[in-house]
């Protein structure tokens, strides 16, 4: 009897260890028996190992409660300490809410494993948003779907009524009695022409394609479906359930403007006839050929007007005569002054109207005004003390077919230079007396003006120094021309002060055999960029190619940018061509907004500036982009996004479209504090050249003449520029000066 009593308390104890041990996996067991090994538990008494067991969990979970209330007790004290250290409020409160969050994570993973719910620890501040809705459905998934039903349905919509409208305009011929209608008045309709946005059809009168003051009569838009009726007193929108409908309501639109439709046309008709058969007469062909003027045969139609234009010589609009479709009226309009007149005989009134207009063109007339201009400022009295305190008088001015002259003379009349209007552009230069070696006034500097720079004896401590300080982010912005780069301006970025400081590099700059633009061809831009990182001393972290027509897109991209020029710039050299008219650079000073064509050509134009000059605009250029980049902000983060991923897939970089914005958003209100040109007239010299053309011409006269043949062939041909006593360390000390020193 005992025995069985001992061996059913084992049944017992055997079946409390399965059910323990339920669910373990096989080394799990293993590792249990083990514990109850080394715990020295024995299943073969009455011991009751299984709460021993419970008790050591409980234990473990009392201890970790402990923890975690020293922490919350310490988190306490932390906030009696700040009572009396409010100075850091707003960092410490900020430390604690970080260390109270931490702790509650960990007392939650607790109450879970335990079984018991979980709370929230963060803080139970909110802020009161006055301005916010509180019916306001933030469930973007929701109002997605709303969205894609509604885009759905208007869709559909739009595809019912272009259809239904498309039948209509295609059988508009299929009418009998729209057809009998048309004819009384001798009106018909074109062919059904479809262009990407939509379909339209025009009405002819007599054969005439299209009818002068209404040249398309319905127009059926894709986008909408909506079907417009335009004529010259109204457009509007008309709907139509069915053909017949359609068919109905245009017979008796026709019957009731026919009569109209054709008395107008037949005046317009009529006035045209007058204009061209005036153009025609003899008198009028002598009077256009001495003032080399012309009247176009053709009118232009635009907005129910006819406008024949008259022309100068270089096909500048200097008068208009309009023929108004509403009120029939023929308005001779002077481009000169802006007045028009009502005529009301073309035959008598035309002639007197051409010989009133001043055929100058643009260029004849700026240059009339800077010589005016001119005259009033070697009259101005302040102007007259000044020269007679210098001992010098102005001469009367005087002309040839390209110039007026004003000579600049010493009281006994030894002529000094001349200041001269040239006739073809309007630039005012300074020449010699012989009226060569002309240089533009507004571009004359002083040599006492120009800069200099006291270099060190001794630049030993700046060989081979190449260096990367901590907090500074270096940039290599390359303009490019084909195949050689056009531009190269060295930007550094200090992130301490958050400043920007640019220096330009020469591209003439002659490195190992070569111009330093042809490095990119020839070797690619990781090669340049180390190349430039050795010869500044400053390594590049990044670097931007950006092809010129690349430029003029990104330009456009951001919406233009904002320039003030406190100098004119003229390039008469340099041709534009603007609405297929060729012309010439010419930016006075002033304010101006530039598109991406505009500020090309003001960063490429350089005949009347040097390389630098115009090396210093491309940095204003840049200054102003970055201005234009400081308007987009966080919340403009898509639109920053796109503008980057639309950038850099027009350039060639090393930056990621990741990179891009974070550079962007990190470095966009920086500065530019400086920017710098390396130059000639710093810490460069040009060495002696003699170009290709010039090497043979003196060969070729030297030749002729039977003398010796010089050997220039051997040769630099190109202007180039090396640092002074070609010593590479001035460009490191140079850099050094502008990017660290005072």
């Amino acid at each position: 009897m005992q025995k069985r009593e001992t061996k059913m308390s084992e049944v017992k104890i055997s079946d409390t260890k399965k059910n323990l041990t339920d669910g373990f996996s096989k080394s799990e067991k293993g590792l249990y028996v083990v514990a109850e090994k080394n715990a020295g538990i024995d299943y073969s008494g009455h011991k009751k190992r299984f709460f021993s067991f419970r008790n050591i969990f409980l234990f473990i979970l009392v201890v970790l409660f402990v923890v975690q209330y020293v922490q919350i007790q310490t988190t306490i004290g932390n906030f009696s300490f700040l009572q009396s250290h409010d100075t850091s409020l707003i960092t410490e409160i900020g430390q604690i809410k970080e260390i109270t969050a931490k702790i509650g994570g960990n007392l939650n993973e607790v109450r879970q494993y335990i079984g018991m719910p979980v709370t929230d620890y963060s803080s139970s501040e909110t802020i009161n948003d006055s301005s916010s809705d509180e019916n306001k459905n933030t469930n973007r998934l929701q109002l997605a779907l709303f969205q894609y039903v509604d885009y759905l349905s208007k869709k559909e919509n739009i595809e019912t009524h272009l259809n239904l409208n498309k039948s209509f305009l295609e059988k508009i011929n299929t009418s009998a009695a729209l057809v009998s209608a048309m004819n009384t008045y001798g009106l018909s309709f074109s062919k059904f022409v479809e262009d990407p946005n939509g379909y339209s059809l025009s009405l002819l009168y007599q054969g005439q394609t299209p009818l002068e003051f209404n040249a398309i009569f319905f127009y059926l838009s894709k986008e909408d479906g909506k079907l417009m009726r335009k004529t010259v007193n109204e457009k509007r929108e008309v709907f139509y359930a069915n053909s017949d409908e359609f068919f109905t309501d245009l017979v008796n639109f026709i019957n009731a403007n026919g009569p109209q439709w054709k008395q107008t046309i037949d005046s317009i008709n009529k006035s045209r006839t007058d204009i061209e058969s005036a153009s025609d007469t003899e008198t009028m062909k002598a009077k256009l050929s001495e003032i080399k003027s012309k009247i176009d045969r053709t009118p232009k139609e635009k907005d129910f007007k006819y406008t024949y234009f008259v022309n100068n010589m270089t096909s500048e609009v200097i008068g208009e005569i309009v023929i108004d479709f509403k009120t029939l009226d023929v308005s001779l309009v002077n481009k000169s002054d802006d007045s028009s007149k009502i005529t009301l005989d073309v035959k008598s009134d035309l002639l007197p109207f051409i010989e009133k207009l001043d055929t100058s063109t643009s260029i004849e007339k700026k240059s009339k005004q800077v010589l005016e201009d001119v005259k009033n400022t070697l009259s101005d009295k302040g102007f007259m003390i000044a020269l007679e305190a210098a001992g010098l008088q102005i001469s009367e001015p005087r002309e040839d077919n390209s110039r007026y002259y004003f000579d600049l003379m010493t009281k006994s009349d030894k002529v000094l230079s001349s200041i001269v209007v040239e006739k073809t552009t309007g630039v005012v230069n300074i020449v010699q007396p012989d009226g060569t070696n002309s240089q533009n006034l507004l571009f004359f500097e002083p040599d006492s003006k120009k800069k200099t720079l006291e270099i060190p004896k001794d630049l030993s401590s700046f060989n081979n120094k190449v260096s990367h300080a901590d907090k500074t982010f270096n940039v290599l912005i390359v303009g490019k021309n084909g195949d050689l780069t056009d531009t190269l301006i060295f930007a550094h970025l200090d992130e301490t002060s958050k400043e920007i400081k640019m220096i330009s590099i020469p591209r003439d700059l002659f490195y190992n055999g070569r111009k330093i633009n042809a490095y990119a061809f020839f070797y690619g831009m990781p090669e340049l960029k180390k190349l430039i990182s050795n010869l500044t001393g400053y390594t590049l972290d990044k670097y931007i190619v950006i092809d010129m027509y690349a430029f003029i897109e990104v330009i456009d991209l951001i919406g233009g940018i904002d320039i003030h020029l406190d100098q004119a710039v003229v390039d008469p050299t340099y041709k534009t061509i603007d609405n297929g008219k060729e012309g010439t650079l010419h930016y006075e000073p002033g304010d101006y907004h530039l598109g991406g064509k505009e500020a090309l050509r003001l960063a490429r134009s350089r005949h009347t500036t040097s390389d630098f000059a115009r090396a210093e605009r491309q940095q204003m250029i840049l200054q102003a982009i970055q201005k234009k980049a400081q308007n987009f902000g966080f919340g403009d983060a898509d639109t920053v996004y796109k503008i980057a991923r639309a950038v850099l897939g027009k350039t060639e970089t090393d930056v990621s479209i990741d990179e891009a914005i974070k550079y962007y958003f990190k470095y966009q209100n920086y500065k530019i504090v400086s920017n710098d040109v390396m130059s000639s007239g710093n810490i460069f010299f040009v060495p002696p050249y003699i170009t290709k053309e010039d090497c043979q011409a003196s060969i070729d006269q030297s030749s002729a003449a039977g003398g010796s043949i010089p050997s220039c062939e051997g040769e630099n041909h190109a202007y180039t520029l090396l640092p002074l006593e070609q010593n590479w360390d001035l460009i490191k000390w140079f850099f050094q000066q502008h990017f660290d020193g005072e």
